[in-house]
């Protein structure tokens, strides 16, 4: 965990959804209904979703656990 929260890059997007349901709105926004019920979301980090959609992973962590913090 960083200063920014506990939201990191590397982590599975998988993972986030289940133990931070606060931050689907934001996955859905940020990546597409899609990957809120894709299988691979179990397997694909936040860098590589980011990469995929053409987003900077951190950017997309700060906005995630910007969330999670109520801001």
């Amino acid at each position: 965990m960083t200063r920014e929260g506990p939201i990191q890059p590397e982590m599975f997007l998988g993972d986030i959804l289940r133990r931070y349901p606060s931050v689907h709105g934001k996955v859905k926004e940020l990546f597409g209904a899609e990957c809120l019920r894709c299988k691979s979301n179990k397997k694909e980090t936040i860098h590589y979703t980011s990469w995929h959609n053409g987003l900077d992973p951190l950017l997309v962590c700060r906005d995630l656990n910007a969330l999670l913090k109520g801001k």
